[in-house]
C-alpha cells in the first residue's frame, strides 16, 4: 500500500488493499473494488467483486473469497468476513477509527483525497440579460454554477467563470428606441440612467414591437445602427451596460456569487462574419432557403444549426458557437460547463454536435448542465403574490426579514448582530433550499420551510455548527479542550464513519456535477453530529477528563468538516443562533 493513503480516508485505504489483494489472487484488481455498505448493520463497507470473479474463472464465489482472505489477513485496520452469494463484509476497528479522528483533529481536510489529475474548467453561469432585474428563475444558474466552481477549485481543478451577459441583439435596438421616445436628451449623453428606469421600458419596447410594425422596423434599424458603431447609440449602451452590472453585482453580492469574466454577447459580434463565411467555405455549413445552417448526422435527429437566418441576421447558433472559439483560443479550457436551464437541452445538442463536427471543439469537452424549475407551493412556477415573478431583490429582503422576526423572536442574538446574522440565515435558507435537491429535478420554494431551525434547511446545519462551537467555548471557560481521541462513545462510530464519506461525496459531486451530493451529506453529518452531541455529555457533573477531551475531539472533528461542506456550497456559519 502506498504510504500516502495512510492519511486519506478509510473508504480508499480498504480499496487499495483490497484490490491489491484481488491482484495478488490472480484476480483483476479492479473487481476488488469497495464501497459502502447497503447494510450498515452487518459493515462498514462491502466489496462484491467475487461475483463477477466467480463468474469469470467459473469457480464457487467462496473459492475465491478464501484466496482473496489469504491476503487480506494481519490487518489492523479491519475485520473481514464472506456473505454469500459472494461479499467481502468489512468493519473497521476502534483504534482505526480513533486514529482517524486524531488525524484529523488539526486539519479539516485530512478525510480528502485530492485530485491528482487537475483540467482546466470553464464554467458559464448566471446568463441574464442586460436592463432587466434578476428573478427567481436566475436562482439555480448562478447558486448551482457557483457551487460546482468552488467545489472544482477546492478539488484542485484550475476554474474559470463567465456570467455570459444578454447584451447584444433585437432587444437592445428595442430599448434604444423606447429611449428616444421616452427621454431623448439621454442620445445626447445628458441626464442618468436608472435601473427602475430600465425596468419600465423594456417590457413597454418589447410588447411595443409585437404590436407595433413601425416600432418594429425603427428597432431593426436601430440595432443595425448599434452593431455598425453609431456613435451615440453605443454610448448609450455602454450607459444601459453599466447601469445594469450595478444592480446585477448587487444581487449577485448577496448570495456570495461571483465571476472571473463579465463577458457578453456583445464581445464575440464582430467575429461572426468571419466565422459563417469560414465554415461555408471549408463547405461545414451551408445555405439552406435563404439562411446558412450546419447540417447535423441525420442519426442525432436534430434539426440543423441556423447561424444566420434568411434576413441576414446572426443567432443564437453562430453567437454560441462564435463564444466556444473564443473561449478555447483564450481560456484552453479542456471542458465547458453550460448551467442553463433543462429546457435549452435540443439548443445545447445542437450547438455542442456543430462545434464538433466543423473542428472548433478540438480536445475540449462541453457539456451541459441541465436544471428544473423553481415552484411555489402550490406546484406552479414561483410567483408573487400579485402573480408576477418575483425579483430576486425581493426575494433577499423577504427571507431577510423572515429570518430577523425569527431572532427577535428567539431573542438568543443581541440587537446589534441581527442584520449580519439575518442574512447569513436567509441565503443558507436560499442556497440549502436550491442544493439539497438534485439540480434536474422541480422542487418546491417554500419560504417558511426553508428557514426552520429543525430539518433539512440551511438553518438547521447552521445551528448545528454554532452549537458545537458554543460547547468548545464553554468548555474552555472551564478549562477542557479537545485532547486525545482515546474513546468513540455513544454514536461515534456512525458519526467517524460519516466523516469518513467526505471524499466521495465530494467526488460524486464533481462526477456527476450535482452539488446535491455534497448538500446531503453535510445534512447528514449535522444529524449524526447532533446524536453524538446529546448522547454524550461533557459539561455534566460526573464526566471523566479524559472522555470529555475525547468527545470535543470528535465534535471539534465534526464541526470543521460542517463549516468546510458549508463553505464550499457557499454558506456562512453565523456567530450565534
Amino acid at each position: 500500500m502506498d504510504d500516502d493513503l495512510s492519511m486519506t480516508s478509510l473508504l480508499r485505504r480498504i480499496d487499495a488493499i483490497c484490490r491489491d489483494a484481488f491482484g495478488a489472487a490472480g484476480y483483476d484488481p479492479a473487481s476488488g473494488e469497495v464501497r459502502l455498505s447497503d447494510r450498515p448493520d452487518l459493515a462498514d463497507f462491502q466489496c462484491s467483486g467475487l461475483l463477477r470473479v466467480a463468474k469469470q474463472h467459473k469457480l464457487n464465489p467462496q473459492i475465491a473469497a478464501d484466496a482473496v482472505m489469504g491476503h487480506l489477513a494481519d490487518n489492523d485496520l479491519f475485520t473481514v468476513e464472506f456473505a454469500r452469494p459472494g461479499f467481502l463484509n468489512f468493519t473497521v476497528s476502534d483504534a482505526s477509527l480513533i486514529a482517524q479522528v486524531a488525524r484529523a483533529l488539526d486539519d479539516p481536510e485530512a478525510f480528502l483525497q485530492r485530485n491528482e489529475n487537475p483540467q482546466r474548467f470553464l464554467l458559464d453561469y448566471g446568463g441574464p440579460n442586460l436592463a432587466k432585474e434578476m428573478h427567481v428563475g436566475h436562482l439555480r444558474s448562478c447558486i448551482v454554477g457557483q457551487a460546482l466552481k468552488t467545489v472544482l477549485s477546492f478539488a484542485g481543478h484550475h476554474t474559470i467563470s463567465d456570467v455570459h451577459l444578454g447584451d447584444w441583439g433585437l432587444q437592445m435596438g428595442q430599448l434604444i428606441s423606447q429611449i428616444a421616445d421616452e427621454r431623448p436628451q439621454l442620445l445626447q449623453g445628458e441626464g442618468t440612467l436608472a435601473m427602475a428606469d430600465l425596468q419600465e421600458w423594456y417590457p413597454r419596447a418589447s410588447a411595443r414591437s409585437k404590436d407595433d410594425t413601425a416600432f418594429r422596423e425603427r428597432a431593426r434599424s436601430a440595432t443595425a445602427m448599434l452593431q455598425a458603431g453609431k456613435p451615440e447609440y453605443v454610448a448609450l449602451w455602454q450607459k444601459v451596460v453599466e447601469t445594469s452590472n450595478a444592480s446585477l453585482q448587487r444581487d449577485y453580492g448577496r448570495l456570495g456569487v461571483s465571476f472571473d469574466q463579465w463577458y457578453g454577447e456583445s464581445r464575440y459580434q464582430a467575429a461572426l462574419d468571419g466565422l459563417v463565411a469560414r465554415l461555408v467555405e471549408e463547405g461545414k455549413a451551408e445555405p439552406s432557403d435563404g439562411a446558412i445552417v450546419v447540417h447535423l448526422p441525420e442519426a442525432e435527429k436534430l434539426p440543423p444549426l441556423i447561424l444566420r437566418n434568411s434576413n441576414g441576421g446572426y443567432g443564437y447558433g453562430a453567437t454560441d458557437l462564435a463564444t466556444i472559439e473564443d473561449r478555447i483560443e483564450q481560456d484552453h479550457p479542456d471542458i465547458i460547463l453550460y448551467v442553463v436551464d433543462a429546457r435549452q437541452k435540443m439548443h445545447f445538442r445542437q450547438v455542442f454536435g456543430a462545434a464538433d463536427q466543423c473542428g472548433i471543439l478540438g480536445d475540449t469537452q462541453a457539456e451541459h448542465i441541465p436544471f428544473g424549475t423553481v415552484n411555489g407551493t402550490d406546484g406552479k412556477p414561483f410567483k408573487t403574490r400579485a402573480g408576477g415573478v418575483m425579483r430576486l431583490h425581493d426575494l433577499l429582503e423577504t427571507m431577510n426579514r423572515a429570518a430577523r422576526d425569527r431572532l427577535e423572536a428567539a431573542g438568543s442574538v443581541p440587537t446589534e448582530d441581527h442584520a449580519v446574522v439575518a442574512e447569513d440565515i436567509a441565503v443558507a435558507a436560499i442556497k440549502f433550499g436550491e442544493l439539497s435537491h438534485d439540480r434536474e429535478s422541480n422542487y418546491v420554494f417554500d419560504i417558511d420551510q426553508f428557514l426552520q431551525f429543525e430539518g433539512k434547511t440551511g438553518p438547521y446545519i447552521q445551528y448545528s455548527c454554532v452549537r458545537v462551537r458554543t460547547l468548545l467555548e464553554n468548555a474552555a471557560k472551564d478549562g477542557l479542550q479537545p485532547g486525545a481521541p482515546t474513546i468513540m462513545g455513544t454514536g461515534g462510530r456512525e458519526l467517524v464513519l460519516c466523516l469518513d464519506e467526505f471524499s466521495a461525496q465530494l467526488n460524486r459531486t464533481i462526477e456527476a456535477r450535482k452539488p446535491s451530493f455534497l448538500a446531503n451529506h453535510v445534512y447528514k453529518l449535522a444529524n449524526r453530529t447532533n446524536s453524538f452531541y446529546q448522547a454524550n455529555r461533557v459539561l455534566s457533573e460526573g464526566v471523566a477528563p479524559a472522555a470529555a477531551a475525547s468527545h470535543l475531539a470528535l465534535l471539534r472533528v465534526a464541526m470543521q468538516q460542517i463549516e468546510l461542506c458549508l463553505r464550499l456550497l457557499g454558506i456562512n456559519v453565523p456567530k450565534a443562533m
